[in-house]
């Protein structure tokens, strides 16, 4: 079993055995849509499908709207639209 960080959150990735270029997942912990973009060592980038893009940008703006204002430079370095 191959295991491989996520870009967003950085909590490993189980990619099966075999895993290929242009393979699709999606993090458990953070629901990015992701795939494999280099294979040695194993290497994972946001899909880019504008649907699934527009749903995970939904799903931080909610997460985040109970931050306070003075928060937002941090959460701009956290997430990278």
């Amino acid at each position: 079993m191959r295991l491989t960080p996520c870009p967003s959150c950085q909590s490993d990735i189980k990619l099966g055995n075999r895993p290929h270029m242009g393979q699709q997942i999606r993090c458990r912990n953070c629901d990015a849509p992701l795939e494999v973009v280099w294979l040695n060592p194993v290497e994972l980038d946001w899909v880019e499908d504008e649907e699934d893009a527009y749903r995970y940008a939904r799903r931080l703006e909610h997460e985040f709207e109970h931050r306070k204002v003075e928060d937002l430079e941090e959460i701009e370095e956290e997430v990278d639209f």
